[in-house]
């Protein structure tokens, strides 16, 4: 059965995603507990979630190609994080990600601080506001402070 947006609207469905760059497995996996405990909380449907050890600029990132690939496939609604350094701390790659979501019309949701001061510290506060040229809607931006 195909879900088109409007109707998972009571039930969003959800990509956790969670990533310590210290090789304690047990940090990420503590991180993906909150995630989800977030989620049922906030009644969102969990589809997707993926937990890793590796640095925040490493390439090799089976976890997060996970993610990308059920955002392309339209399986996702909304992504959620800790936080936005979750995904990169360089602004390049960060900004990369972003654009990703947002041209799939992907909310990003960080649970832990607020996701609009974080993309300001990184300069990328216009990036997911500006919508690209000829779209008539851009991807929300939420936050759900913890």
């Amino acid at each position: 059965m195909e879900h088109k947006k409007e109707d998972v609207l009571l039930f969003p469905r959800v990509w956790l995603y969670a990533r310590t760059g210290s090789g304690h497995r047990s940090v990420a996996e503590h991180q993906l507990e909150e995630l989800r405990e977030w989620a049922t909380c906030n009644g969102y449907s969990v589809v997707g979630q993926s937990c890793e050890c590796a640095k925040a600029n490493s390439f090799w990132r089976p976890g997060l190609f996970s993610m990308l690939q059920a955002v392309r496939r339209g399986d996702v609604d909304t992504v959620a994080v800790t936080r936005l350094s979750r995904f990169a701390r360089k602004k390049g790659k960060l900004s990369k990600i972003l654009v990703k979501l947002q041209a799939s019309d992907v909310t990003l949701i960080t649970t832990d601080v607020s996701l609009r001061y974080q993309l300001h510290l990184y300069g990328l506060d216009q990036v997911i506001a500006d919508c690209p040229k000829g779209r008539n809607r851009c991807a929300g931006i939420h936050t759900a402070d913890a």
